[in-house]
């Protein structure tokens, strides 16, 4: 038997090694290194088990970076991904340890969170070994969910105390019921509270639900399911916590949207989400004085009398409370009796986010390191993902950590918009398993605010990290596959934009010079405001009919291609494309017409241009007046461009002018290739200061710009942003 065991091991090493790297960063739940320290250590066999399980995370960090030295695979890309980005947020988290009022214990738990990383690289590579980690995340869940149950039940008076009266009214286990403590000790270590407990449920229950409504009909894996989703939805009502319900809730809609259809079966399972749903409407929200006026009307209906307030008030009234709050700092009188009052949020927990915003003031920019709020505002939980990383690595950290998980939702969308690729086939495994992680996924980010889920060395990090790796890795198969399988442009409101860099823009207008000079081919560069114009004026729409190429101009329109599932990397905005030709012509002789600006500008632009490229051809240029042009003046700009027999002809007369000017005339003009660019005039003169390279590639040159022309921008960034975003909502929603 031991030699079988041994064989299996020795075939499948890679896999039990990713499960025992695993393993070891479990061995860190519930325990920490403190335990060691603790006076007469140790008390018995089960605290040093406990305080020698606290080293295993330990272990798995130092194994896992010494393999990833030895590998050096990580990309240069690699803080530009989900898992770059989280690595970034504990970096600066391990920094930001220095201000903490305790900066080796805020030092310690960086480290345990980093060690969840550091694990996940080495497997990044590999779908399949991630894909080990995240079931063995879902078989211990089960087993704490279903132990802790159970340890609960054999508390004394437990299953006495359990009366109908209970079921429908406000006690919560571990709180009220049969007076057992909340976080009783479980086998020498501090119990879970009923939150924790409705995680591990309804991570389960979430899992199960999937694979019920994904599984074929009359198949035997559908019974399964659907007992195992009975299960655990029976444990996750039990624990009656409000933010978990309303996660699940948020779940379980994300899947019967990814289904896409309505059968007898799942009539039973949607009763039981309206079930819940009543659960929260007519049960919690009265009974934990949320809306402090209305009374249960279960409690009316079934005579019960006790509600939060009386129940705190009967609490209070024992003696021994009493005495142990007369005798209590006034902080921890102030935090006791907080959960009795301002309970409108999901946690019920307010008063914390005000004394968080006023740390978090005292040093905005870097935070105090991991653990802030247990470490410096009385051992109090933030209860919210993004205060606590606020509270631990500042601006910087929160930027980095909300960013990381905008990608992977931008991931996901790419992914479940790629049906021709086999991997991804609707009724695959693969497919299967992607919409159970995203709906797992789904459940703690909506948990993330109302408790810190993803911030901290907890069972929350351990679930959501390993679906991040996973999803990135899916997302980088996917990417090293052919760009978006030989497809180079995609549809927007009618106008076909073009999946191009500013090279293959350049060797298209090479080739029409080269081949076909006599007809003329109209460039335009798609960004944001030439859409909301579009959209806007009907006739202007109407033109852009008669574009021969469309290029992404706007970082939007990069993200839309991403999320269609190209491979762009940077946008290709007219500026670019101008400084990209110009060193193509210079070469091939090439001539450039600018029309449009002042003469000023472009002058400027001139002289710019020459020093920058002293052998380019400039055919000439021409700044039509602020007026209305007569039909004579028209003709003879029209002659005096022909006759410069130009190669290009650059407008920048702004949009939507600019291209209705080209549409009136194209017919007229005898130039191979026109394009409208707006203000590139001024960035090329220097007469306006373009944003970095690196701004504009992350979406802010609209930023940029909103400073340094408000007057110009704010209708753009305040009128037509808020418009682009609806054609975009609309766009995907109309060609889902």
């Amino acid at each position: 038997m031991i030699g079988f065991i041994l064989e299996k091991i020795k075939k499948n090493w890679e896999w039990f090694f990713s499960g025992f790297l695993w393993l070891c960063i479990w061995g860190g739940y519930s325990t920490d290194v403190s335990r060691f320290f603790a006076p007469g250590f140790p008390h018995n066999t089960l605290d040093l088990i406990h305080a020698l399980r606290a080293l295993l995370p330990l272990f798995a960090l130092a194994v896992s970076s010494f393999i990833l030295v030895r590998k050096k695979n990580l990309s240069r890309k690699f803080f530009a991904t989900p898992l770059g980005l989280l690595c970034f947020f504990a970096f600066i988290g391990l920094f930001s340890s220095i201000f903490s009022e305790d900066p080796l214990k805020a030092f310690y738990w960086g480290i345990l969170y980093m060690s969840v990383i550091s694990v996940l690289l080495v497997f990044l590579d590999n779908k399949s070994f991630l894909k080990n980690i995240i079931i063995i995340n879902w078989i211990i869940a089960g087993i704490l969910a279903v132990g802790l149950t159970a340890f609960f039940f054999l508390q004394p008076g437990a299953l006495n105390s359990l009366t109908f009266n209970y079921l429908v009214c406000i006690q919560r286990p571990y709180e009220s019921l049969a007076n057992i403590p909340a976080g009783i000790d479980t086998f020498g270590i501090m119990g879970t509270r009923p939150t924790g407990l409705g995680r591990y449920a309804g991570v389960v229950a979430i899992a199960a639900l999937a694979g019920f409504l994904l599984a074929e009909k009359r198949n035997k894996k559908k019974i399964i399911w659907a007992l195992i989703f009975t299960v655990f939805l029976l444990i996750f009502m039990f624990t009656k916590g409000k933010a978990n319900i309303v996660a699940f809730l948020a779940a379980a809609s994300f899947l019967f949207f990814m289904v896409k259809r309505i059968s007898k079966p799942m009539i039973l399972v949607m009763c039981c989400i309206v079930s819940l749903s009543v659960f929260v409407v007519f049960y919690n929200i009265p009974c934990t004085n949320s809306l402090s006026l209305i009374e249960s009307p279960f409690s009316k209906i079934f005579g019960a009398k006790n509600s939060v307030t009386s129940v705190m008030s009967s609490a209070l009234s024992e003696p021994s409370i009493k005495t142990e709050i007369a005798q209590a700092p006034a902080v921890e009188v102030k935090h006791k009796l907080a959960f009795n009052t301002n309970n409108y949020t999901l946690s019920g927990r307010t008063i914390i986010w005000r004394d968080a915003w006023r740390l978090f003031l005292k040093n905005p920019l870097f935070g105090y390191g991991f653990q802030a709020d247990r470490i410096m505002l009385d051992g109090r939980n933030a209860q919210n993902s993004f205060i606590q990383a606020s509270l631990e690595a500042g601006v910087l950290g929160v930027v980095s950590f909300t960013f990381a998980f905008i990608l992977v939702f931008i991931y996901l969308i790419r992914l479940f918009n790629s049906p021709q690729n086999e991997f991804y086939a609707a009724g695959s495994f693969e497919r299967t398993f992607l919409i159970m992680v995203s709906a797992v996924l789904v459940f703690f980010a909506v948990n993330s605010m109302s408790d810190s889920v993803a911030v901290v060395f907890q069972p929350g990090w351990f679930f959501i990290a390993p679906i991040v790796a996973y999803i990135q890795s899916l997302n980088g198969d996917l990417v090293n596959k052919k760009n978006h399988f030989g497809k180079k442009s995609f549809k927007f409101f009618g106008n076909e934009i073009s999946v191009v860099t500013v090279e293959d823009t350049v060797e298209n207008m090479s080739e029409w010079i080269k081949r076909d000079p006599t007809k003329l081919h109209w460039m335009v560069g798609k960004d944001m405001n030439g859409a909301v114009q579009g959209e806007k004026q009907a006739d202007f729409k109407y033109i852009l009919k008669f574009v021969d190429l469309f290029t992404p101009d706007g970082i939007p329109f990069v993200w839309i291609a991403r999320l269609k599932g190209f491979n762009i990397k940077k946008r290709v905005p007219g500026p670019d494309i101008m400084a990209g030709f110009f060193k193509i012509a210079e070469k091939e002789g090439f001539s450039n017409y600018f029309y449009g600006d002042t003469a000023d500008t472009l002058q400027a632009l001139k002289i710019k241009l020459l020093e920058k490229f002293p052998n380019l051809r400039i055919a000439g240029s021409y700044s039509p007046p602020f007026r209305n042009i007569s039909e004579e003046e028209d003709k003879e700009i029209i002659e005096k461009i022909n006759q410069a027999r130009s190669d290009v002809l650059w407008v920048g007369l702004g949009v939507p002018k600019q291209e209705k000017w080209i549409f009136e005339h194209r017919d007229k003009l005898k130039v191979p290739v026109v394009m409208g660019v707006g203000a590139a005039f001024k960035f090329l003169s220097g007469e306006i200061k373009r944003a970095p390279e690196w701004i504009g590639d992350l979406g802010f040159e609209w930023l940029w710009r909103l400073f340094r022309e408000p007057k110009r921008m704010w209708k753009r960034v305040f009128i037509d942003g808020p418009i682009f975003f609806w054609l975009m909502v609309k766009h995907f929603i109309q060609n889902k």
